[in-house]
């Protein structure tokens, strides 16, 4: 299989209607995404796995609701900015990429744990996970995507300090006027001392959750070398991997914003009295 098609089933595999760009930057790494993919696949396919990554939403939640009084609404984006079909894909963007980024940032947080580990995970559940209805509706979803120098995309690229523009601000830009609004305003919670500790909670939370992978893996860079890899392709990987687990859990923490802009609050796991 290719490594542009093994990046497709990864997509699939996380209930994806758009292969996230860290996994396309990995299928670019030589063989490093066919020797790691077979291994962390059995893992994403179990109820525990899409578990752990909506208890990180609802962390997300919590700390965002702490610091963030929008402006933004519904009303106002409906008086100018968006239609009410805009409207309704911009919740449904949203709503996938809310159930899509925290598993990939498992996913890179298991690879970077296994990277000086000779084996990590074992100790999780292997009841198999289900396709919800959600899960459906997200895959049946047509995402586009702007160019990364769409309207203040570079802004968002310089003051998150990341080279590329993520997949969550590329598919807002499709609509220009949300995007400028959201930003005026999400590119101020940085200040707040709840909303970057948070981030780095959801970094360091998906690292110790590697350990409950169902089945373990074994992707440390000896035993990748073992198995044929080349070692600048392996260095190439562990470069993509480093970059883009902060910037997943940044992105995670502004997504949950936007819904909150929204009116969505509603939790996933953890249930409020």
């Amino acid at each position: 299989m290719s490594a542009s098609r093994l990046a497709e089933s990864a997509a699939e595999a996380l209930r994806s209607p758009f292969v996230p760009r860290p996994l396309l930057d990995l299928a670019s790494c030589g063989a490093y995404l066919a020797l790691v993919w077979p291994q962390l696949a059995p893992s994403v396919e179990t109820a525990g796995f899409v578990g752990s990554a909506l208890y990180m939403v609802d962390m997300a939640l919590d700390a965002v609701e702490s610091v963030y009084q929008p402006i933004l609404s519904r009303q106002s984006l409906l008086g100018g900015a968006l239609t009410e079909a805009d409207l309704a894909q911009l919740e449904t963007t949203l709503d996938t990429f809310h159930w899509v980024q925290p598993q990939v940032l498992l996913l890179l947080a298991a690879l970077a744990e296994g990277w000086d580990a000779p084996r990590v995970g074992g100790q999780g559940k292997p009841e198999p996970r289900q396709t919800s209805a959600r899960e459906a509706r997200h895959l049946a979803t047509s995402i586009d995507f702007a160019s990364d120098e769409a309207g203040p995309l570079p802004e968002v690229r310089e003051a998150l300090q990341i080279a590329a523009t993520p997949d969550l601000y590329r598919a807002i830009a499709v609509w220009p006027g949300y995007l400028q609004a959201a930003w005026d305003e999400l590119q101020h919670l940085v200040a707040y001392p709840l909303f970057r500790q948070r981030g780095r909670a959801l970094y360091f939370y998906a690292r110790s959750s590697s350990r409950f992978l169902a089945q373990p893996i074994e992707v440390s860079r000896d035993a990748l070398l073992a198995r044929g890899a080349q070692a600048a392709d392996l260095d190439r990987a562990h470069a993509v991997i480093e970059a883009a687990l902060p910037a997943m859990a940044t992105m995670m923490m502004h997504c949950c914003a936007m819904r909150v802009g929204l009116g969505l609050t509603e939790r996933e796991v953890v249930r409020l009295p």
